[in-house]
């Protein structure tokens, strides 16, 4: 449970840029788990796809 607050943090405090579709579906999942409403395999994957979106190819 603290990685995951980590990542909400992260999400909620920190995140380098403005909000998109990915990285607003990361929040849901991180707040999801901490309210236990989501496992955090779910958020650990929303998070990673949010930061993968955050890599210019």
């Amino acid at each position: 449970m603290d990685r995951v607050a980590q990542a909400a943090d992260i999400l909620l405090n920190r995140w380098p840029t403005p909000t998109g579709q990915k990285h607003m579906a990361a929040r849901k999942a991180c707040l999801s788990v901490l309210q236990g409403l989501k496992s955090a395999r779910e958020a650990r994957e929303a998070f990673v796809e949010a930061a993968l979106g955050l890599i210019s190819w």
